[in-house]
């Protein structure tokens, strides 16, 4: 598969969300991490696990709709199947 050609843009409004739900989500992880280092209860620190890959699943949500709505209907626009190609590989690994 060679790189796709279309132009890469995405709204910076948008960026800027994403990147503070991977702030948010880097926060609580390290929060579980201290919780283990605390020897705090195991189910509490399941919970809380648990709580963090549910952030992670809906950043990867807001990811997925962000590149569909701008780069994927580009690319469809334009014939990229590279691209197209490419966005299904990514949602084939997301989903496992």
């Amino acid at each position: 598969m060679k790189n796709h050609s279309h132009s890469h843009t995405h709204d910076p409004e948008e960026i800027r969300k994403i990147v503070n739900r991977l702030s948010r989500a880097i926060g609580h992880l390290n929060h579980v991490k201290e919780m283990v280092e605390r020897n705090e209860d195991c189910s509490d620190v399941l919970v809380q696990l648990a709580a963090v890959k549910a952030e992670l699943n809906n950043t990867g949500k807001v990811i997925l709709k962000e590149h569909l709505e701008h780069c994927i209907v580009e690319a469809a626009e334009e014939g990229d199947m590279d691209a197209i190609e490419k966005m299904n590989d990514a949602i084939d690994k997301f989903m496992k």
